[in-house]
């Protein structure tokens, strides 16, 4: 088959400059240039000419070539660990809805877990001359934020705490530990804590640490208290659940009202899947309270009781921080603390009246 012949004009090649749009306009330069960058007062009758010169020339400035004389990309970058994350991933989409709002584009860098690509990733980011970082989760990273800290790239973080910056948080220490106190007032006397390792997250550790200050304050004997933190960052976490619970499926008494407390809603999932195809009611045998009220907590059979947690108010605040940080000179923020919620659904029994008492807010679906 013959091949179509293209034929092109060679001015329509051409791509229009400042000058050209002067020269159609009959202005100088530099009066396209303030019209354009809205950096002196122009006439109504001049911003028109050069408004219509620079529609029939198709002219469009330079972004990149912008960037390099103001260091104005209008680039943000998000750095996150596991963009598989569905809540993490909720929370990236506010962040690109904000920012494209305010006419900047985004650059996402997944680390998965690994130094070597965290490093590169942020190392690219800074190359491209971004406005500002927004680390999402992680921990143990400070020789990663560095980098861009020592290349005065202005640095937000989102859903943990990191001393000298400024930061987006929930208070998850103080929630878990409620939540603990709520269900001992309920009537459970076993508390099982199933959760991912404490190196991947900085919020698990919080909410580790929440449940076993819990627990020891109300004097619970260790016998009656279980930690399993056997799941891997490189896992799939419903299927890790799944696969590790059974060992850990067995009573104690037969009276005796037990709750597992999971460290997000994948792993809960996995652990009622198992109760239940083992024979155990839940929640009368086994109750289980998750974390994130992800999509599958209000539709799996049966929904599962979680702490709620916006990620798209998280994704949001981060947003504004950054912004007010990249255009802040003197330093100076304000850390944000973000309200979580108690979604009482059907895989674990809490009393509103009890929960609102331990300071625990409650979700409605």
């Amino acid at each position: 088959m013959a091949r179509r012949a293209s034929v092109k004009n060679e001015a329509s090649e051409k791509r229009s400059t400042i000058y050209d749009v002067a020269r159609l306009a009959g202005v100088s330069a530099g009066t396209v240039s303030h019209v354009i960058n809205r950096t002196a007062p122009i006439s109504e009758e001049t911003t028109k000419r050069v408004a219509e010169a620079m529609k029939a020339l198709n002219y469009h400035r330079n972004e990149n070539a912008r960037a390099l004389r103001t260091s104005d990309s209008k680039i943000v970058g998000i750095v996150i660990q596991d963009i598989t994350s569905e809540y993490y991933a909720q929370s990236i989409a506010s962040i690109l809805d904000c920012a494209q709002k305010e006419g900047y584009a985004v650059f996402t860098a997944n680390g998965q877990f690994n130094m070597n690509v965290l490093k590169n990733s942020v190392a690219a980011l800074i190359e491209r001359r971004v406005n500002g970082i927004i680390f999402v989760g992680g921990a143990n990273d400070e020789a990663i934020y560095q980098l861009a800290n020592a290349a005065n790239v202005p640095i937000v973080f989102g859903d943990r705490f990191v001393p000298d910056f400024p930061c987006v948080e929930f208070n998850n220490y103080e929630t878990v530990k409620h939540l603990v106190h709520a269900l001992y007032r309920q009537g459970y006397r076993r508390f099982s804590y199933f959760g991912e390792d404490l190196s991947t997250q900085q919020n698990l550790d919080m909410r580790l640490n929440g449940f076993c200050d819990g627990v020891r304050s109300l004097g619970i004997p260790e016998s009656d208290v279980e930690i399993i933190l056997e799941i891997k960052r490189e896992d799939i976490k419903m299927k890790s659940a799944f696969e590790l619970f059974p060992r850990h499926l067995h009573r104690q008494s037969e009276d005796e009202k037990w709750v597992i407390v999971a460290s997000n809603d994948m792993i809960a999932q996995g652990v009622i899947s198992v109760a239940l195809r083992a024979g155990w009611r839940v929640p009368e045998d086994v109750a289980v309270f998750g974390f994130d009220n992800i999509s599958i907590a209000s539709y799996a059979t049966p929904s599962i009781s979680t702490v709620v947690q916006d990620p798209y108010e998280l994704g949001k605040c981060c947003f504004d921080l950054l912004k007010e940080r990249m255009s802040n000179t003197d330093g100076s923020w304000a850390n944000v603390m973000l309200e979580q919620e108690i979604a009482v659904r059907d895989s674990a029994w809490l009393d509103a009246g009890i929960a609102q008492s331990e300071g625990l807010r409650i979700y409605r679906d």
